[in-house]
């Protein structure tokens, strides 16, 4: 240090003293404010970067490479003086001013105009991802830094209003997506007790500790066009910086970093819907508020809805499903009738409906399908108790060309916001949120319907889509997993973004006789990697686009089968129709075409329920339709030779 104060003394103009001259790790002193503040100082350093003009941080950083050998002390600072001309990075300056802490970022505000001594060099120091602490940054304060390696975009959420992004070594996941909170195992399955949350917390904290803003040297909002902007017309989280060299900065309750010439970045470009291969293709999607009720919890106005409308369109007719399972519309007849009038304006198969008709508020989920590919085989099933917040539906389908039959159930759990709950559905610190003891609750009762509606059926192939509220390891998922049915998204899926991390709250799950007609299965990011500023809202015109992307916050899940593998429901597995049905009169007739029959032979409603048992014994049976409402019924013959099959009375 010694012979960095005699150096600098020789530069300064005659009109400054040693004793003036205080060093830049001196101001900085060895915790996060300066032991300085609110005193008049004199110090020197080299210019790293310039960050002046309208809007701008109003002033620029320098670095003394020399200062001391202490770590815990910075070797930079940042200079306030938005009215500073003539200078340029690489001059060696002496600045005098008074210290301060603004927003937590140490600074000197200048009282006069800074004075070149000469010029010199400062390289970068090297600073590795992730740090063991937050307050580490604290060391590199002011001071120009490079990250070695590649950094990933991993947060978009305020690109366009702050002109920032947020980087780290690669994308971070939220903490139960890949810990499970009561196994210290992943693959566990066990729902209750909080065995592993500190290696949920650990997580966290390490997503803490693994991310920087990459800010744009502004302090003003908006900025037009935001910065670094990509030829897609967006700035997509998983875009990449290698190398990175830049100024660490602090502001705003966070640390970041501030340019300091050029960004490297690459732009990742917006994907293809994924390639699931199949003869048949299912997908979901949770579509944010579609309510033709306009200025409640969808679109405000007109023009929204129809900007709304236009990118859900492209985006389901992209995925150019058989079956679509969609939630969130609003609860009556008339927004889901508007989006599905729509979709079918453009696609070349159009989609039918399932007959749903819950219209009791708030939102709810629908199921349409392409009766040129498949036709329902089965009653709708719907289960909607108290424990839920909307119906949910299973429909059974048969695949026109092969005649192989498969269950569609969609899922929509009860979300994580917090009011209201007790006990289990407070938020436990496990990093599952509020209400998981209902999405548990959920849970069982849906595994117990769907058991009963397979047996019933015979139908033993089942996907399960839908929005659960509910990341990769947390309970709901483990009890899909323990009962039998398997995840069929790929490792490293995710579908929706929430405090700076991704996960996967949109599922697929099937049955094993689902996973054997498996041909590919994954999510669409369409939405999760977007920023949120280019949806439909009339705030966002500058940057909206007419196409898929970010026309909700969760991303599609779309599944393909080979429906060659699908198996055929029990009737179809003889080829002799070993019972016909008919309707006769006021009567169902059935006769088994091979012969006496002998079994209990039961009939169902559309939502499952017990209608009536006979006893079949002998070569016919007659069973009234008296007092049957009209409508689909399932039936179950479950004698010597069991089947079943459904039909409609009149």
């Amino acid at each position: 240090m010694r012979r960095h104060l005699l150096a600098a003394a020789f530069a300064v103009a005659s009109s400054f003293s040693l004793a003036q001259v205080t060093p830049i790790c001196q101001l900085q002193g060895t915790g996060p404010n300066t032991p300085y503040a609110g005193q008049t100082v004199t110090t020197t350093g080299i210019i790293t970067a310039i960050h002046l003009g309208s809007g701008s941080l109003g002033g620029y950083f320098i670095e003394d490479p020399t200062c001391d050998t202490d770590p815990l002390t910075s070797n930079g600072l940042f200079v306030y003086q938005p009215n500073a001309t003539g200078l340029s990075v690489g001059q060696r300056v002496q600045v005098t001013g008074s210290m301060l802490e603004f927003q937590g970022l140490t600074e000197l505000s200048a009282t006069a105009p800074a004075q070149v001594l000469g010029t010199g060099t400062v390289t970068p120091t090297d600073l590795t991802l992730p740090v063991p602490f937050l307050v580490y940054f604290e060391r590199y304060e002011g001071m120009l830094v490079r990250i070695p390696g590649d950094l990933v975009v991993t947060d978009v959420s305020d690109w366009v209003q702050y002109g920032q992004v947020t980087l780290a070594p690669e994308r971070l996941m939220t903490p139960t997506e890949v810990v499970d909170p009561n196994d210290a195992v992943a693959s566990g399955t066990t729902t209750l007790g909080l065995g592993n949350v500190a290696a949920v917390t650990a997580q966290a904290d390490l997503n803490s500790f693994s991310r920087l803003i990459l800010d744009d040297g502004r302090n003003a909002s908006y900025p037009s066009p935001p910065p670094l902007i990509g030829a897609e017309g967006t700035l997509r989280a998983g875009s990449t910086v290698t190398n990175l060299t830049a100024v660490l900065s602090y502001g705003y309750n966070a640390y970041r970093l501030q340019p300091a010439g050029a960004i490297p970045l690459v732009h990742a470009l917006r994907p293809p819907v994924p390639a699931v291969g199949g003869q048949l293709r299912v997908a979901s999607l949770n579509v944010l508020n579609y309510w033709t009720t306009l200025g409640q919890w969808g679109a405000a106005n007109s023009a929204e809805l129809g900007r709304q409308r236009t990118k859900l369109v492209s985006a389901l007719a992209a995925l150019d499903a058989d079956v679509l399972v969609l939630h969130e519309l609003q609860a009556n007849t008339a927004a889901p009738a508007d989006l599905l009038a729509a979709l079918n304006a453009v696609v070349g198969s159009p989609y039918t409906s399932v007959p749903e008709t819950y219209t009791s508020g708030g939102t709810k989920s629908v199921m349409w399908y392409r009766a040129a590919t498949v036709t329902p085989c089965t009653p709708l099933y719907t289960l909607n108790t108290t424990l839920y917040q909307r119906p949910h539906y299973t429909q059974g389908f048969l695949v026109n060309a092969t005649g192989g039959r498969v269950l569609v159930s969609g899922m929509h759990l009860r979300s994580k916001i917090c009011g209201g709950g007790s006990q289990d559905d407070q938020d436990l610190g496990d990093g599952q949120g509020c209400f998981n003891g209902t999405r548990r609750d959920q849970v069982d009762l849906l595994l117990q319907s769907w058991s009963d509606i397979r047996q019933a059926t015979g139908i033993d192939a089942q996907v399960v889509l839908g929005d659960m509220n509910a990341y990769g390891q947390e309970d709901p998922v483990d009890l899909l997993r323990a009962n039998g049915f398997s995840d069929l998204l790929p490792a490293g899926s995710y579908s929706y973004f929430y405090a700076g991390a991704f996960g996967t709250l949109d599922h697929a799950f099937g049955t094993q006789a689902l996973v054997d007609a498996l041909s590919g299965a994954g999510t669409w990011p369409i939405n999760s990697d977007e920023p949120p500023a280019l949806s439909y809202a009339d705030a966002n015109l500058a940057l909206y686009q007419p196409n898929a992307f970010r026309c909700s916050d969760h991303d599609p899940v779309l599944v393909g089968l080979d429906a060659f593998l699908l198996p055929v429901g029990i009737a179809d597995q003889r080829e002799e129709h070993t019972m016909q049905v008919r309707v006769v009169d006021d009567m169902l007739v059935f006769t088994p075409s091979t012969g006496d029959a002998q079994g209990p032979l039961r009939l169902l409603d559309a939502l499952g329920r017990a209608v009536g048992s006979w006893t079949m014994n002998g070569t016919t049976l007659q069973v009234p339709t008296r007092g049957l409402a009209p409508g689909a019924y399932l039936w179950r013959f479950e004698g010597d030779a069991p089947q079943g099959g459904s039909v409609v009375t009149h």
